[in-house]
């Protein structure tokens, strides 16, 4: 499964692999709150620092473009809906500011699914619940302990559906599906499979963690803070700071 999709922990030592999950979901919400109001500077910076992050990871450009080829789709119709505009009729026209801020709202959406997918592809399963119960324990109203476990349930199981998918659209593919025309006939025979399986293998997942007794009272692993980890907020703070250049 490792092989067939780019989404999913991979294991390795580099500085990404190293640091504690803490500072990566700190730096993950920070920097993503940041491309928010983040310009070309920032977005030209951070879009540099991703891709060093994901050379130092292993993750293959190519691979994650195919990975998330239908999140790309969807950012082509925001640009679509946003960099267009109707005066006066039904035919569409095009101006440059329209388009470049069209542009930089896609721009700031792939960069959180690029920080979101580096966090999967170098942090454990087990590191990121025990960050989120770190994290949630102060929160008064919120059981830290079943948020966890449900946010880690999510990040395990999308490799999971990611690879039915694909098994899926290459059977499909395999009986000819490409001669149907019409679209939605083909969009139909894909999902009605695609959720039966990720409905079995929830169902699957859940008779496993009964029959394993599982609970959400576990050990959980240790992390430490180190000197490396001031180093990553270091930069990140940088990086932020860089939203109120122009």
């Amino acid at each position: 499964m490792g092989e067939l999709t780019a989404i999913g922990f991979r294991p390795g030592r580099s500085l990404l692999h190293r640091l504690d999950p803490r500072t990566k979901q700190a730096l993950l919400m920070g920097l993503s709150l940041a491309s928010l109001w983040g310009g070309l500077i920032f977005l030209a910076l951070c879009t540099m620092v991703m891709m060093l992050g994901m050379n130092a990871a292993g993750l293959r450009i190519r691979r994650l473009i195919l990975e998330t080829r239908y999140f790309l789709f969807f950012l082509c119709f925001v640009f679509a809906v946003r960099g267009m505009t109707f005066t006066g009729g039904w035919v569409p026209t095009l101006s440059a500011d329209v388009t470049g801020e069209a542009l930089i709202v896609c721009w700031r959406l792939l960069l959180v699914v690029i920080m979101g997918v580096l966090l999967m592809a170098t942090t454990r399963t087990a590191d990121i619940r025990a960050a989120l119960v770190w994290y949630l324990k102060p929160v008064p109203v919120v059981d830290e302990k079943m948020a966890a476990t449900m946010v880690g349930l999510v990040v395990r199981f999308l490799p999971v559906i990611l690879f039915q998918g694909a098994e899926i659209a290459d059977a499909q593919r395999a009986r000819g599906i490409e001669r149907r025309k019409n679209p939605l006939i083909r969009l139909m025979r894909f999902t009605i499979p695609l959720f039966r399986r990720v409905f079995i293998r929830a169902d699957e997942l859940a008779a496993a963690m009964q029959a394993r007794c599982y609970s959400e009272q576990r050990t959980l692993p240790e992390l430490r803070f180190a000197r490396r980890d001031t180093l990553a907020f270091g930069i990140g703070i940088l990086l932020s700071s860089t939203v109120m250049l122009p």
